[in-house]
């Protein structure tokens, strides 16, 4: 009998279930939580690194459970992040924490694009690109008020002929 795979937009609902929201609005101390503005892309450009200080029992219940939901289909590879809107200017997001590989927007300051601002706005969506699939998922803390965004991607290799 051949084993069951789930969609990918199923693997994003089962792991955003289990994600804990208010550990994603925590993640960072408060006096971290803005820091300058520095958009990927300008001439004021840098990579924060570690700049950025976390919570360490936030930071670690969320890798904790993108790592799982990156394994809840053992057919597929998917990698999973967590995407947050910037307080500042809601237009700009960042990824907060990822899970076994970053994604392949980057992890600097940038413009959130259409697919993205769907998930924020409540509604799951997926991007089909030439090299795979991304689905982004609404993430909610206890308030039911979204707080993120899960970003699962799957890759699908070349075909060489």
């Amino acid at each position: 009998m051949k084993p069951k795979t789930y969609s990918l937009m199923e693997i994003a609902r089962l792991g955003a279930l289990f994600l804990p929201g208010d550990s994603l609005e925590d993640v960072m101390p408060p006096d971290r939580r803005e820091y300058p503005l520095k958009v990927a892309g300008t001439e004021s450009e840098f990579a924060l690194g570690d700049e950025i200080d976390f919570v360490e029992d936030h930071f670690n219940a969320l890798k904790r459970v993108l790592l799982l939901t990156e394994r809840i289909d053992p057919l597929r590879r998917p990698y999973a992040a967590l995407w947050i809107r910037r307080p500042e200017n809601p237009a700009l997001g960042e990824v907060m924490v990822a899970g076994g590989a970053l994604p392949s927007e980057g992890t600097h300051i940038m413009a959130l694009w259409p697919e993205i601002l769907r998930a924020f706005s409540g509604r799951p969506t997926r991007r089909d690109r030439e090299s795979g699939q991304t689905v982004y998922y609404p993430v909610r803390n206890s308030d039911e008020e979204i707080v993120g965004v899960l970003e699962l991607t799957e890759n699908v290799p070349p075909m060489f002929v």
